[in-house]
């Protein structure tokens, strides 16, 4: 049977010891007395002892002996440098356990340690639990400090922390702790670093420093790494140059180069270093040049990087776009990129030579050729005053101040000149100029202001002259159906301008009225028949009223029983011609607000009955306004006066907007001329005006604008000049002809 025995014995079993004198100090002899070689090893605890892995009281020697043969001694030298126990006064038990790797066996030896009270200075042990702390500006981190009193009386300790901006701390850079013999205190700094520009991201060291009021000072260190946060802003000033820079009227080669303006703004933490690189579709064309090569970009601050871009233009050609890309480049990449990573760049070059002076040559040879090949338009000299479908839609005649009537055939999309109508005789002249013979349906002789068709036959138009006089003209041989139509009886009459003109359904009765303010009542026995010389009827409007008032406008009810005439103080006055028997009966006249407080030039332009109802009278005026009126809400008060029954209307308007655009605030643009659609599917009104736009508006049932429709109008032509005249047919669908002051005939289409 082996032997497994330790044998030790102590130099002494007791033991004084004063901390801050000479180390207290014993031996340990060890004998082997088993059967092999073994090394042994001591251990000692004190009773009462916190075992504190970074807190040593003695040291031996050696710290490990090595292995001796059976029968050998090892001594071991033990030296006590500090109290077991901190701060500890009096007399502790020490327990030295002797063992061997090699040996199941220990041996347990104790030694009586009397530790005597010291003069010494208080020895303080500082400890940071963490040292490397992680935080981004603006949030806040807290700093644990432990703080061990290791002598034998109380002492008061203070920390101070040092190594950073005493700002980041949220309170006091110092703590007091009161500390007994022995004692552990604890503390917190709570550090926050400030806003990105003030807290560049790096590692940032500190010292916390602890001292005794009646020891020595120890310290701890530490780390704060802030983060990085935050983002670098690339934009440029300009992205679209030209070289040269501004249009030349002479050949300038010395420009080649365009200057971009790049600029980085630092919204990050981080101080940077920009470099930019050039890609693209079109880099290898170009070469660059950066001032300054690298850009420093400091915290908060925005740098600027000038780019020129160098190119070679061509002597002649067109002019190119380049297209590059500037891709920024950070020395720190922890943010990634910029915001964005790269900008797109045009550069665009014209040739040495500018185009208008290669071009010119070419341009006037193509003009000249256009000219004498191309076909030349058929249009009016001058102002197209008054357009009209023919009954069934397929044609359409015009009036103009050029002194003519043309005759257009309705095509898919647009009009085109009659062919059954043409001058032969070489090139026409009316109003002493030149107009083209095809389509020229007749000459006047005088400019036309309006023209109506004759009911029933469809195969006329009565049209009134600038002069007063009514022609009346059969379509499409341009022959006059009948003598002039003025009033011989009127020494005035001649240059007494027609302004509108209405037929009865029957085409027994023409209205016409006039400048002067005349109204007058033209008739026939039968449609087949011509119309008497004089008229059977003129009511003198401007005397009876006792003011200036021009007849611009002429409406008559689906019916034809009541005539609407309007004009200037935004009146219209109602007529209900067929109620007289006799020539001499005086007519019955109503007047919609005959004392309104309007001007002479506030003009009512357009009058347009519903063609479905007697009673729906649309008008518009000078202020650019469409108003809906129905006839059946109109307060009658009869006014006996005289030898004529002049009768006033209180009418309230069921809808009224604004119609006419204007880009000069305060200014109004007149309506000039209205239409309803004859369609079955809805309700349509077409205005035309003098901001040169023909509009559809949508209706509804009750007759009021449409607003979930189009509150705006739906504008299905727009011209460079004013609207003066509209119409409006439907067959297989809505067709609408215009005749503006740009001399043109258009025929659109509601969708």
């Amino acid at each position: 049977m082996e032997k497994n025995v330790i044998n030790a014995s102590l130099s002494t079993e007791n033991l004084t010891f004063r901390p801050g004198d000479t180390p207290g100090s014993f031996e340990v002899t060890v004998n082997n007395d088993s059967d092999r070689f073994v090394n042994f090893q001591i251990e000692i605890t004190a009773a009462g002892e916190t075992r504190n892995t970074g807190y040593r009281w003695y040291r031996l020697e050696p710290e490990v002996a090595a292995a001796k043969p059976p029968g050998s001694s090892t001594i071991f030298q033990v030296f006590i440098f500090n109290t077991p126990i901190p701060g500890f006064v009096g007399t502790v038990n020490l327990m030295v356990n002797i063992f061997s790797p090699q040996l199941p066996q220990q041996c347990r030896l104790v030694l009586r340690l009397k530790i005597e009270r010291d003069n010494r200075p208080t020895h303080l042990s500082l400890e940071l639990p963490v040292r490397e702390f992680q935080v981004y500006p603006r949030n806040s981190i807290d700093i644990p400090v432990r703080v061990r009193n290791l002598g034998q009386q109380p002492t008061e300790v203070g920390l101070r922390f040092t190594g950073v901006d005493p700002s980041w701390l949220a309170s006091s850079a110092e703590r007091r702790l009161s500390l007994d013999a022995g004692g552990l205190g604890e503390a917190t700094f709570q550090c926050q670093p400030p806003s990105v520009a003030q807290a560049p991201s790096q590692n940032y060291p500190f010292t916390i420093e602890a001292v005794s009021n009646n020891g020595y000072p120890t310290n701890a260190e530490g780390n704060i790494e802030v983060l990085p946060v935050g983002f670098i802003d690339f934009s440029i000033t300009e992205k679209h140059l030209k070289i040269p820079s501004k249009s030349a009227w002479l050949p300038d080669w010395k420009s080649d180069t365009a200057s971009f303006e790049l600029l980085f703004k630092n919204a990050s933490n981080i101080n940077q270093e920009i470099n930019v690189q050039m890609q693209g579709r079109d880099w290898r064309k170009c070469s660059f040049k950066k001032l300054p090569e690298i850009a420093n970009l400091h915290l908060g601050e925005t740098s600027k990087v000038i780019l020129d871009v160098k190119t070679k233009r061509p002597w002649i050609g067109i002019g190119k776009t380049l297209l590059l890309e500037a891709k920024s480049e950070l020395s720190d990449q922890r943010l990634g990129s910029t915001d964005p990573a790269t900008q797109t760049l045009e550069v665009e070059t014209q040739p040495i030579i500018p185009l208008w002076l290669q071009l010119a040559a070419i341009a006037l040879l193509a003009i000249l050729l256009a000219l004498i090949l191309r076909p030349t338009d058929v249009m009016h000299t001058r102002s197209v005053n008054s357009v009209r479908f023919n009954g069934n839609g397929l044609s359409v005649v015009s009036g103009s101040v050029d002194c003519t009537l043309r005759l257009w055939r309705v095509g898919a999309n647009s009009l085109e000149p009659d062919d059954r109508v043409t001058y032969t005789t070489g090139q026409p002249l009316a109003c002493q100029k030149p107009q083209q013979p095809k389509g020229l349906m007749a000459k006047t002789d005088a400019p036309v202001v309006v023209l109506r068709f004759i009911p029933l036959q469809n195969n006329g138009v009565a049209v009134g002259l600038d002069t007063g006089v009514i022609q009346l003209i059969e379509v499409p041989s341009g022959k006059k159906i009948n003598n002039e139509l003025q009033d011989q009886n009127d020494p005035n009459g001649r240059g007494d301008r027609v302004f509108d003109l209405a037929f009865t359904p029957d085409s027994l009765k023409l209205f016409s009225g006039y400048g002067s303010g005349k109204l007058r009542e033209w008739s026939r026995l039968a449609p087949n028949s011509d119309f008497l010389a004089q008229p059977k009827k003129v009511i003198d409007l401007k005397s009876k009223f006792g003011t200036d008032f021009q007849a611009r406008a002429l409406a008559l009810t689906p019916d034809g029983k009541t005539l609407v005439i309007a004009g200037n103080f935004n009146r219209f006055i109602l007529w209900q011609w067929d109620r007289s028997q006799s020539d001499k009966e005086p007519p019955d006249l109503s007047v919609q607000n005959p004392n309104k407080a309007v001007g002479g030039d506030d003009f009512i332009w357009g009058l347009a009955f519903d063609p479905k109802s007697d009673k729906i009278l649309a008008t518009s005026d000078s202020a650019g306004i469409i108003t809906i009126w129905n006839l059946d809400q109109c307060q009658t008060i009869k006014n006996p006066n005289g030898q004529v029954q002049i009768n006033q209307l209180n009418c309230s308007p069921i809808d009224t907007w604004q119609a006419s655009k204007t880009s000069v605030p305060g200014v109004a643009l007149p309506v000039r001329t209205l239409a309803f659609s004859d369609s079955k599917n809805g309700n349509l009104l077409v205005s035309g005006g003098d901001d040169g736009r023909v509009v559809v508006w949508y209706l509804t049932p009750q007759h009021k604008l449409d607003k979930q429709k189009a509150v705006e109008g739906q504008t299905i032509y727009q011209s460079s000049k004013k609207i003066n005249s509209i119409d409006l047919k439907t067959n297989q669908e809505t067709m609408i002809v215009s005749g503006d002051e740009d001399f043109q005939v258009k025929l659109n289409h509601i969708k």
